[in-house]
């Protein structure tokens, strides 16, 4: 599957979003990381968080497509708890 032209455009593209994604969380994470992690482990947390959210925009990309992906998506949404609060935009945005 991965070998085809408009696939690996594809996975290019989640990829960067994967990045844009991660220096977006990192960016929130500031005050939390001066005031609780050393840089030696924000460095190590950096790759996990930019794996994780490549992986769960790929699963959701090829959510149709791949048993596996389908089987990590449902997985992974039916631990989100109750209780979590909606999501909110960090800075007030054009809507």
């Amino acid at each position: 599957m991965q070998d085809s032209p408009v696939i690996k455009t594809i996975i290019k593209g989640l990829k960067a979003q994967s990045k844009y994604c991660a220096i977006v969380v990192r960016n929130a994470m500031e005050d939390f990381h001066s005031k609780n992690l050393s840089d030696e482990q924000m460095k190590e947390l950096n790759p996990i968080i930019r794996n994780a959210i490549y992986t769960a925009l790929y699963t959701l990309e090829f959510y149709k497509n791949s048993e596996a992906a389908k089987d990590f998506v449902d997985y992974h949404s039916s631990m989100i708890p109750d209780y979590w609060e909606a999501p909110e935009l960090l800075t007030p945005l054009d809507q």
